[in-house]
């Protein structure tokens, strides 16, 4: 019975030996199993991590250039360059390798002997220190991987540590070390709150040059911008970017990276002297000097168009981040020289009114004017280019973009449009009507009665006095003779895409329409561009990142002949009577011929002045930005005296060094000499005439009397039901009541 019971213990303590025996090995299986399916999970998303690596390409913003090669701005989520290693100099590859990673080039992608250290660190300072190789670093830095640096886990480590063995095996040393040099994050400049990423943004940034250029004392600082990059820039913590440097050449001479010599003289660089605050950026930045993508501020309301445009064709995603190249039409000889002449108008402009507001105690009332100033080109084959885009005064405080967006009136500006109706009609520049005191009646039975600027009256001028001196009582009777749907269709061809009023009536002969400015110097252009209009170009040219062409403006260029060449000749030779010796005779002082015309709405609220030569098309508008508000009384605030100067100024610098070029005289254009204050035949002024037509005097040797020139030009105005004043005409019109006198 003991002896049954002494073999029952035994096998019961068998039976517990094999149960621990047999969890034991479960559990030695099941770590086994879990740590293999790790390994393998681990490897088989190096896979992964390898294809990533293959297919990266860093996030790269889109680049603006002006057509001389000027980088304008540049649209990024992080501020960064890619530079091929080929590129980058010896001396910066060195001080990254010296200060990361001195045995990059002798491990496999772990390096031991760091891991080792790091971990005599922790045991020794309780502080951990970093172990990671340049490989390691830049599987933690590709952004696609989603390897969180920050995580110190062993498992993001030990992923990071086999990834890295895997990079090692697939990629050269070059390859990796290029990504590390583009991809790494250098530190934020203090005051400006741009982040650079990679050693040609920050160059750029620290010291306005390309990385290729860096010294060696530069190339040092730069890598120690490596490790707590924000601590160490050297805008906001010089001390400590001076030190980091020194460290790292330190780092290089012991490797032998670097002789004594190069030491020494990389450690006497003035680095103060090199590195750019933001206040010498803006300078440099105003003088169109600053490197790379920092100089966005250039043309900013220009530059706007463009990132609407291209974000509308492409998505956020690609301009954002697939490094897109947009060269543009934009000339920034002439930008420089648009901003300049408006800003200076304005700003004098500005100061006379708030001086004579001072002296009326009435210094509250202030408001800073505004402006616009737009150029395109009119040489072949960049005919429709826009050259240079003011629109504004400051766009950091107002990115309303006159020259696009704001329809304003265009006042006397339009009459070279009804001209050349006139012209296509079959009248000269030497057809007579009578300047005159004229009433008419509007839709609501309401008598008005348009007046001259000046409020006088010429009697009988032939059409090219009447235009160069802006009468508008003429301007007003040849709307009445053609009709306003026929000034109206010329303009929507010429370019005017603005709705009309359709109760304007005769009103458009005093420039009651609105129009943008892009629009208005489109159609201007139509004249010495032989009656062809030539839609606006921005962009010349998309290119993705590998230099492929994605944009080709010149695809998408559209062009029309609106008006007949000799039509549009005829008018243009009247308009440089204008600017020779009518109210846009400043103009004159361009020493080439030029033609243009002035503008000024009701109340000088918005005042014009749009000019040509045969290179360039140029429209100025200054005014308000409350369409309401007066820019003042009397002949100082006329397009004349406010607008002309500055498209003068500008003019004068765009033509720069240009040849002078007269405009080009199409087929059927015939010429006369004549009388020019009377249009008649036999004076010294020479005149174009539209073949088949010709001044008075010319077939019979009389002139054709005023009366029966006016009665012709008036044939079909009827008498209105109103008895106006003793010597005035009147007929009915369906036109609104506006204010009844505009000006030059």
């Amino acid at each position: 019975m003991q002896r049954e019971v002494s073999e029952s213990k035994a096998e019961r303590r068998n039976r517990g030996c094999g149960i621990i025996f047999f969890l034991l090995m479960l559990a030695i299986g099941s770590l086994w199993g879990s740590g293999l399916g790790v390994f393998v999970w681990i490897l088989d998303d190096s896979k992964t991590t390898i294809e990533a690596l293959e297919d990266f390409r860093p996030k790269v913003g889109s680049k603006i250039y002006s057509s001389d090669g000027e980088l304008l701005g540049e649209f990024a989520i992080e501020q960064r360059q890619a530079v091929p290693l080929s590129e980058i100099p010896l001396h910066l590859q060195k001080a990254f390798v010296a200060t990361e990673d001195d045995s990059f080039y002798e491990h496999r992608g772990v390096n031991p002997l760091a891991i080792l250290n790091a971990a005599a660190s922790i045991v020794k300072t309780g502080r951990l220190r970093g172990a990671s190789t340049i490989t390691q670093q830049v599987v933690g830095n590709v952004d696609t991987l989603n390897v969180d640096r920050r995580d110190i886990s062993l498992r993001r480590k030990l992923r990071e540590a086999i990834v890295a063995l895997q990079v090692e095996r697939e990629f050269t040393k070059d390859e990796i070390l290029e990504l590390y040099l583009n991809q790494i994050f250098l530190g934020k400049s203090r005051g400006e709150g741009v982040s650079a990423w990679g050693v040609e943004s920050a160059a750029q940034q620290f010291f306005n040059k390309s990385c290729r250029d860096v010294t060696l004392g530069e190339a040092a600082m730069l890598a120690g911008l490596a490790r707590s990059p924000n601590i160490n820039e050297p805008v906001g913590h010089f001390s400590n970017a001076l030190a980091r440097r020194n460290i790292v050449l330190d780092q290089m001479l012991e490797n032998g990276f670097v002789s004594q010599k190069e030491h020494d003289a990389a450690v006497a660089e003035d680095l103060a002297a090199s590195v750019v605050t933001p206040d010498e950026r803006a300078k440099l930045a105003a003088e169109g000097k600053v490197s790379g993508a920092r100089s966005a501020v250039q043309a900013p309301y220009f530059v706007e168009e463009i990132r609407s445009f291209i974000v509308d064709q492409y998505g956020k995603d690609q301009v954002f981040q697939e490094g897109l190249e947009v060269r543009t039409t934009l000339d920034m000889r002439m930008q420089r020289a648009a901003e300049k002449a408006l800003l200076t108008e304005l700003d004098a402009f500005d100061a006379k009114k708030l001086e004579g507001l001072k002296k009326a105690g009435k210094e509250d009332e202030f408001t800073p004017v505004t402006g616009g100033l737009i150029c395109l080109d009119n040489r072949e084959p960049y005919r429709g280019w826009v050259r240079a885009m003011v629109g504004g005064r400051n766009f950091n405080t107002n990115k309303y973009n006159n020259a696009i967006q704001a329809k304003r009136q265009c006042g006397s500006s339009i009459k070279p449009f009804v001209w050349a109706a006139a012209v296509a009609s079959g009248m000269t520049p030497s057809t007579i009507v009578v300047d005159e005191p004229i009433s008419y009646m509007d839709g609501a039975h309401k008598l008005w009665s348009p007046k001259n600027f000046d409020g006088k009256y010429s009697g009988a001028v032939p059409l090219r006095c009447a235009l160069e001196r802006s009468i508008n009582i003429v301007s007003v009777k040849l709307v009445d003779q053609l009709r306003p749907p026929l000034i109206l269709s010329l303009l929507q061809r010429c370019g005017i895409s603005t709705p009309f009023d359709p109760a304007a009536g005769l009103t458009i002969g005093l420039g009651t329409p609105q129009v943008l400015m892009i629009d208005h110097c489109t159609a201007y252009s139509c004249f010495p561009n032989g009656g062809v209009r030539h839609d606006s170009i921005m962009i010349d040219q998309i290119l993705n990142r590998d230099g492929v062409v994605r944009y080709r403006g010149a695809d998408y260029a559209r062009s029309e002949q609106v008006m007949d060449p000799k039509v549009a000749y005829v008018t243009l030779h009247m308009m440089e009577g204008v600017c020779s010796g009518g109210t846009g005779s400043r103009a004159a002082v361009l020493k080439r011929p030029v033609g243009g015309k002035t503008g000024t709405s009701n109340d000088s609220v918005d005042v014009w002045f749009c000019g040509f030569t045969a290179d360039f098309t140029c429209v100025v508008w200054v005014g308000y930005g409350d369409s309401r508000r007066s820019l003042g009384s009397g002949t100082e605030f006329t397009g004349a005296r406010l607008a002309c100067p500055i498209w003068v100024n500008f003019m004068m610098l765009a033509e720069e060094g240009l040849p002078v070029r007269d405009f080009d005289i199409p087929d059927g254009v015939e010429f006369f000499n004549i009388e020019r204050s009377s249009g008649i035949l036999g004076g010294n002024y020479k005149e174009a005439y539209v073949k088949g037509t010709a001044p008075p005097g010319y077939a019979s040797k009389e002139p054709d009397s005023a009366e029966n020139l006016d009665s012709n030009l008036r044939g079909s105005i009827e008498p209105g039901p109103v008895a106006p004043p003793a010597g005035t005409t009147t007929t009915s019109v369906p036109a609104p009541s506006p204010s009844p006198g505009a000006a030059l």
